[in-house]
């Protein structure tokens, strides 16, 4: 029983620490008209600080701009050819009985107005999970030409903040988009 339970166990860490990511495009654009870039404020919504700071955006923004760079394209605050966007999200979540996964609310103190401790205040992070969404759209119409979706699980939200940047790398590692 016990080999059956660590077998699960297992199975269960190997699918809550995989990431995946999917990259969406124009299949009609042409990315080669495409020089110059801006990099708009990026936006991270989660309860957690070490997610939700401006240190951790602007590594990402940071990143996104090497990346493109290299990739050819210069960045250009005025007068672009395309506008980058991104954003990112982050939730923890705690295993419960059955081994299900129930997010934990950080937005709720510990100890509600009786003094008791909260439902889930008190409840271990088993794993945090983000979402990191970049979008490139052309400046003049706004038209969205290409975006990328990363998926991240870690053990905490800390780890989340600190992989955000090499996430954004790996997405735009697909830029330009390449047909098949």
């Amino acid at each position: 029983m016990r080999l059956g339970w660590a077998l699960i166990t297992l199975l269960m860490s190997t699918v809550v620490f995989a990431d995946d990511h999917t990259v969406e495009f124009d299949k009609n654009g042409d990315f080669s008209k495409f020089k110059t870039f801006a990099v708009r404020e990026g936006k991270i919504s989660s309860g957690r600080h070490e997610l939700n700071n401006p240190l951790v955006a602007r590594k990402t923004a940071d990143a996104i701009r090497a990346s493109l760079t290299l990739k050819g394209l210069t960045e250009n605050s005025n007068q672009p050819d395309v506008i980058v966007e991104f954003k990112a999200s982050g939730l923890d979540y705690t295993i419960g009985p059955g081994g299900r996964a129930s997010v934990i609310d950080v937005s709720r103190p510990p100890e509600d107005i009786r003094g008791r401790r909260g439902r889930d205040g008190d409840a271990p992070v088993q794993y945090s999970e983000g979402t990191l969404v970049i979008d490139v759209k052309r400046s003049q119409t706004s038209e969205l030409v290409w975006r990328g979706v990363y998926n991240d699980r870690e053990k905490n939200s800390a780890r989340l903040g600190q992989k955000l940047a090499d996430d954004a790398r790996k997405l735009l590692s697909e830029y330009p988009a390449r047909r098949k």
